[in-house]
């Protein structure tokens, strides 16, 4: 009779399990890691269009100030489409007095909803026209 080799190659159900168990973790956090990134990346777009909002609405305050040669007084408040979504934007004005008597200093907020915080402040300066005879 022959003598049969007992000895047999392969992984025990154990073995099986715990290496499922370490690529399921590895696999999850990996997945986390890019929700994060993901998320990241939507709020970094939603700030530069912001941002892009309160440039135009710097500048458009400014191309007024050059036509009409005077400066903004009140709050003004308003909306903007963008990139496929409304804007909310609020420009605050801080008249100068004395030698400054010609500028005004303009903060520019703007959020997503009307009722959410500022994603981006945006603060400039703008001047009233002098003709130069």
């Amino acid at each position: 009779m022959k003598k049969q080799n007992k000895s047999v190659a392969g992984f025990t159900l154990v073995e099986v399990m715990v290496a499922l168990l370490i690529v399921a973790m590895a696999v999850s956090a990996l997945l986390n890691n890019m929700m994060g990134n993901v998320d990241n990346t939507a709020y970094l777009r939603d700030k530069s269009i912001a941002h892009w909002v309160a440039l135009n609405q710097l500048e458009l305050e400014r191309i007024r100030n050059k036509s009409s040669n005077t400066l903004l007084t009140k709050e003004q408040t308003g909306t903007e489409e963008m990139a496929g979504r409304e804007w909310y934007w609020t420009i605050k004005p801080v008249l100068n007095k004395g030698d400054w008597a010609g500028f005004a200093q303009l903060t520019i907020t703007v959020s997503d909803s009307p009722e959410a915080d500022a994603l981006v402040t945006l603060v400039g300066i703008t001047d009233v026209f002098h003709k130069i005879n």
